[in-house]
């Protein structure tokens, strides 16, 4: 065996730590990825020379074994080491090649840290080499065609460890395998093969997401500190505290292959301040079933309302009963436009609520008889039909309703609901509002419909203002202005001119219909 001394500057190739990959050999020719035999040798006829050195780098190639190994009295000074063969030879015999002193070698994105021999643990990588192309989806079985070692971040782990990068390549399909030195592999990079080209984790119900609800689970661990999953195309996306970090939450996305972490982080107070979403668990997310809680929410979407928009989890402060994680999946119809239909499904893909865009409603308004009553509806649906309230409001687009806070002692927040469903506002510390105000959806629901029905066109015209029409009406027990000695309740109607509402009045009639006050 031919040994060459130190290489001049400028005579090796360019090695860069991730590079494209080569053509695998034909079978009939071994090489250090399809013979163990051959890189047994290369790796004895590399140590001869190393020692039990500390490494900065390892690649395995078919015909070209290197190693970056530590040199000197400190051990701070590295040398190229590698053995060759010539692949148009079959009979060519190993060379070794070397040193090379770093200076003059290799160039890395990323400066390498050394790791030991021990670390490395090069005994399993014939069995990483022989397993890796069963974790690259590829039509065809693919082949390695390159495997490269160094000491990288393990995600859910403070310290880094040895890091295998395997390359594989099937006909047109090609991508990265990566393991860890103890032979665990830790997903791959699918973007380049057809089963990642054609990803749409939306509407394709064959990905493991029950295997990508665990990983996260050892990544993040199972307590509450989920904040938000997003489900996008090609890749599913987790915003969670920060394992280092409690004040700061940290973005985790999974692509169907591999995991990775963000490279910044965004303060709690962004959940914690808007009160959009309390912390979960993933093990509760219901991720594992999304295909099932996707299915379900498609069951509830009108005809010709297939395309989803947008998929997401978040656990929305407790309305009434309901205290979990909620899904809400949005549809759009063919055309695309800006109207949604939103379902919301809980993690056993049970059907929490559905909203309508007003194009599919059954009412013109939430000023009519049918949208009220779609709004009490909605409102009990969501915060339970025993909850007590302040008081009610409707509008043309919109409904409220105003009640005691349940996660803040002493305030008051406020429910809408729109086009995208019911969503919780903001908590506020109460006014004028008194317990001895609260009312019920039975006694709510008494008022005389033909204050809705008749009252307002005949505001319209009492007010005599030309364009005028009736923009909200609100109902309460009339405090602290009103009150009736046998407890009837009080609905007040505003009239304006569109779209400010400017020259506005208002009349407040007793349930009964009789008229109380008003003015402009």
């Amino acid at each position: 065996m031919a040994k060459y001394l130190r290489l001049r500057s400028g005579v090796a190739p360019l090695i860069l730590f991730v590079t494209l990959a080569l053509s695998f050999p034909g079978s009939a020719q071994t090489t250090y990825l399809n013979d163990r035999n051959s890189f047994d040798i290369a790796w004895t006829t590399l140590t001869d020379e190393i020692g039990d050195s500390d490494l900065l780098w390892l690649r395995v190639e078919p015909d070209s074994f290197s190693v970056i190994a530590a040199t000197g009295r400190d051990g701070e000074e590295f040398n190229l080491w590698s053995v060759r063969r010539n692949s148009r030879d079959p009979g060519s015999v190993d060379k070794l090649h070397g040193p090379m002193h770093i200076a003059d070698g290799p160039k890395f994105v990323v400066s390498p840290e050394r790791f030991s021999q021990a670390e490395l643990q090069i005994s399993k990588l014939w069995t990483i080499l022989r397993a890796a192309p069963d974790n690259l989806p590829t039509k065809k079985p693919g082949a390695v065609t390159a495997a490269a070692a160094s000491l990288g971040p393990v995600l859910g782990q403070s310290h880094w460890g040895v890091k295998w990068n395997i390359s594989v390549r099937s006909d047109r399909e090609h991508g990265q395998v990566y393991a860890l030195a103890d032979g665990r592999f830790d997903g791959a990079d699918i973007s380049h093969t057809e089963r990642g080209r054609t990803m749409n984790l939306r509407t394709q119900s064959d990905w493991p997401f029950d295997a990508a609800e665990q990983r996260f689970a050892e990544v993040i661990g199972t307590g509450e500190h989920v904040f938000e999953i997003n489900v996008l195309t090609h890749g599913v996306e987790i915003d969670a505290v920060s394992p280092s970090d409690p004040a700061s939450v940290q973005d985790y996305r999974w692509n169907g292959g591999s995991f990775r972490r963000g490279i910044g982080g965004k303060p709690v107070s962004m959940y914690t301040l808007t009160g959009r979403s309390q912390p979960f668990s993933i093990t509760k997310s219901g991720l594992a079933r999304l295909p099932q809680i996707l299915d379900a929410a498609r069951a509830e979407a009108p005809a010709g309302w297939s395309h989803i928009d947008g998929v997401e989890a978040t656990r929305p402060p407790p309305a009434g009963k309901e205290s979990g994680v909620l899904w809400e999946i949005r549809f759009q119809d063919a055309s695309g436009g800006r109207e949604k239909v939103v379902v919301r499904v809980r993690p056993d893909a049970s059907i929490y609520s559905v909203a309508l865009p007003e194009s599919l409603r059954a009412f013109d308004s939430y000023l009519s008889i049918k949208g009220m009553s779609d709004a009490f509806v909605q409102f009990q649906g969501t915060l339970g039909t025993d909850v007590k309230f302040f008081e009610m409001t409707f509008r043309e687009d919109r409904a409220s309703i105003v009640l005691p806070d349940p996660e803040a002692t002493g305030n008051v927040v406020e429910y809408t609901l729109g086009n995208s469903g019911v969503s919780r506002g903001f908590s506020r510390p109460r006014i004028m509002e008194n317990d001895a105000d609260l009312i019920t959806f039975t006694q709510a629901a008494g008022f005389h419909p033909q204050l809705v029905t008749d009252v307002p066109a005949m505001l319209i015209k009492a007010f005599k203002v030309e364009n005028a029409e009736v923009f909200m009406i609100k109902l309460w027990n009339g405090a602290p202005f009103y009150k009736d000695p046998n407890g009837a309740l009080f609905l007040q109607m505003r009239v304006g001119v569109p779209p400010q509402h400017n020259n506005s009045g208002h009349a407040v009639f007793r349930y009964d219909g009789e008229y109380v006050d008003g003015g402009r």
